[in-house]
């Protein structure tokens, strides 16, 4: 399993715990998943949420059954924070799109999704840093459709790189030949949650391949 020691536990109780998930990594239903990592240490979690495989980051789990659900409700009432580096630049700083989204994925054609399935969808967005070619961008979602943070990138010509499904083929290919670039540049960066009456702002390192394609130490502008 050659993801085992890329995932990095950042805190846990007796009852959860909070890992830095890398890309790559599917949270289940794959020999190599984050669920398999721990069952090889006998220990038996349950995803209280879940994030796409190439999407690194922040990822919370339950230890324990009876505990999820409630688990799942301060991640209602949490605040969501991701990092993205997205195609070509954007002039405002800052702003919220609330472009309606199906609960069904889609494709690059119609990332909308079908009209008649359409639901409210709200992603806020600021620029972080920007050079000629990226931007990096710090999303907080209110709604959690499917894929919404890529979709949403991808109706307003700020496709991720790395997105194979929403963005453009001949773009994507010529960063990953370019760049020798294989994931995809969005990372579940904060997560700012109340777990058993404590609040707790949890943070995930920033993938090395975000400041390789910047060519900048980007702590300083977050």
């Amino acid at each position: 399993m050659p993801y085992l020691s890329m995932i990095k536990v950042i805190k846990e109780s007796d009852t959860w715990l909070v890992i830095n998930k890398p890309s790559g990594t599917s949270v289940h239903n794959d020999s190599e998943s984050v669920i398999e990592f721990f069952k090889e240490q006998n220990l038996e979690i349950a995803p209280v949420h879940r994030i796409d495989k190439d999407t690194s980051g922040l990822l919370l789990l339950s230890k324990d059954q009876s505990a999820t659900a409630e688990l799942q409700q301060a991640l209602q009432h949490s605040k969501k924070y991701y990092l993205a580096i997205c195609r070509g630049q954007t002039k405002e700083e800052s702003g919220t799109w609330t472009d309606k989204l199906s609960e069904k994925a889609e494709g690059s054609k119609n990332p909308r999704g079908k009209k008649s399935d359409l639901k409210e969808c709200i992603t806020n967005w600021k620029r972080i840093y920007s050079n000629k070619y990226f931007t990096l961008m710090l999303f907080n979602i209110e709604t959690g459709r499917t894929h919404q943070i890529r979709r949403h990138c991808a109706i307003h010509k700020l496709e991720i790189l790395g997105d194979k499904r929403y963005g453009d083929s001949k773009y994507q290919n010529l960063i990953k030949n370019k760049y020798n670039f294989s994931q995809m540049a969005l990372h579940s960066y904060k997560l700012d949650i109340q777990l058993e009456k404590i609040q707790h702002n949890f943070i995930a390192d920033i993938p090395t391949y975000f400041k390789e394609l910047i060519g900048e130490s980007l702590e300083k502008y977050i």
